[in-house]
This record gives structure tokens, sequence and C-alpha cells, in this order.
């Protein structure tokens, strides 16, 4: 069966953590939600290298998202000798060749390179693509504001938020069994959840399926607000099940929910 591990969950300031990037593993094939600059470390704790990802997909352009595809290029290209599947939502390619990327990889002992001397690019025209069998539907979130930002929705029951302001109009008509969700522990953030905002945002319902990630280092001092009010804090290394999406009942029942997650 398909799952999701949660490579790190640290908010960008964290030191507990890894930035909080995940990866989706199917039929033995590793795809990369996020490669910030802290995945070696990630994917150090699972025993993979970079030279075992086969595909990435890049939710926006700040560091603690994007700034590891710069040692991937080079790796895979120079080391391992294969470029990876770069999968890019709508007005992302944009920001992170042009912008952010271009002043490191676009010159290289060869001469000029392009984005796509080190991937195998693909920018999304819909909003859905697969990957070995896992289906996967991405949807524009409330980050930074005009900044093209997304989350994911997979097999039509596991959702992702990617950094988000709360978004009930999103989340509650697609009626998700499982949850991860973007929490700021600060009062409040112009950019990330607080939680404050995520209790008055979402029912209580939705909340109990509900896993906070990308969260600050005092977390411990609110664990037991956070496991009396949501579904907890995603751990760092905590897979989730992915379950075809033709098997999922509306909601998910407690117990359906307790089998997506080891």
């Amino acid at each position: 069966m398909a799952r999701l591990t949660m490579l790190g969950v640290g908010h960008s300031e964290a030191m507990a953590h890894w930035n909080n990037n995940a990866m989706i593993t199917s039929n033995g094939r590793h795809l990369l939600i996020d490669a910030g600059y802290t995945i070696k470390y990630a994917l150090n704790d699972q025993g993979l290298t970079l030279a075992d990802i086969d595909a990435v997909f890049i939710t926006h352009t700040h560091a603690d998202h994007c700034f590891g595809l710069e040692r991937m290029a080079y790796e895979c290209r120079f080391r391992y000798g294969f470029k990876p599947r770069l999968i890019l939502p709508p007005g992302v390619y944009e920001e992170l060749w042009h912008q952010t990327l271009r002043g490191v990889m676009g010159q290289v002992g060869e001469g000029p390179a392009t984005l796509d001397d080190f991937f195998d690019v693909e920018i999304l025209r819909g909003d859905r693509f697969t990957f070995e069998g896992v289906d996967l539907r991405c949807f524009q979130n409330r980050h930074t504001p005009a900044k093209p930002s997304y989350g994911l929705f997979i097999n039509d029951h596991l959702l992702f938020s990617g950094d988000t302001r709360a978004i009930p109009d999103i989340i509650g008509p697609l009626n998700p069994s499982v949850i991860l969700h973007d929490c700021t522990l600060a009062d409040w953030n112009p950019v990330h959840a607080s939680l404050g905002e995520l209790e008055t945002a979402y029912s209580s319902d939705l909340r109990r399926r509900m896993y906070l990630m990308s969260y600050e280092d005092h977390f411990e001092t609110v664990r037991p607000v956070v496991e009396s009010r949501f579904a907890g804090f995603a751990r760092q290394g905590q897979a989730f099940m992915l379950r075809p999406a033709a098997s999922r009942s509306a909601g998910g029942s407690e117990a359906q929910r307790h089998e997506l997650v080891t």
C-alpha cells in the first residue's frame, strides 16, 4: 500500500526538526513533497539518499521548501547520472528558476544551464497528476499574498495543506479522512495558521482528523491542548497509509482513520 511519510515537521526557524517536507512511497518509488535545505538529513533518517528520489513536487518557493533542489540537481546530474521528475504547479516555475535557483545553477562547468538540464520538468496545466498509481490534486492555498502556493488532496482522502492560513472553504467540501495542516504556535501570523485560527475556522469533527505540522520547537508546552482538540502533532517520520480513492467512505470512520496512520 502506498504511504505518505513526514520527513520533517518543523517551522522554518525550528532546530529540533527538519523542514516541513513529506514523501510519498508507492511501488518502491519515491516522490518528495518539497525539498528544503534539510532534505539530505531528513532522507538519511529514512535510510535514503537523493539517488533514491524519483520525483519532486514543489508547493512554493520558500527556502525550507525548495532550497534542497540545488543539492539534488548537482548530485543527481554529476554523481548519480539521472534527472528526477520535477512537477511544478501553475506559476511556480517562474519564481523557482528565474528568481530563486538560476543564480546558483544557471552556469556549470560546461557552460550555461537551465532547469531542464537537471530535471525532467513538468509544469501542470490542470490541477491533477499521478505518481505510481497515487492520484494527487493540487489547489491554491492562502500563504503569502499573491504568491503561488499549493496544497495537495491525495487519493481523495488525505489532505496536505502546505504552508497556509486556515482554508475551511477548501477543506470542508473535500471532507478529508486525514488532514495534515500548517500551524504556527504563535498567537497570530500573517502567513501561517495559528492554533486559535484553526479552532475558530474548523469544526470539532474536522479538527479530530487534523494533524498539525510546520510547528516551532516549543511544541511540547502545548501538546496537551493540541491532543485534546486535534488529532495531535504530526511526528517526524510518521507514515500515513494512502488507501485507493475508491475505498474511501465519506469522512471516514474513527476506526478507518486510525488504520490510516502508522
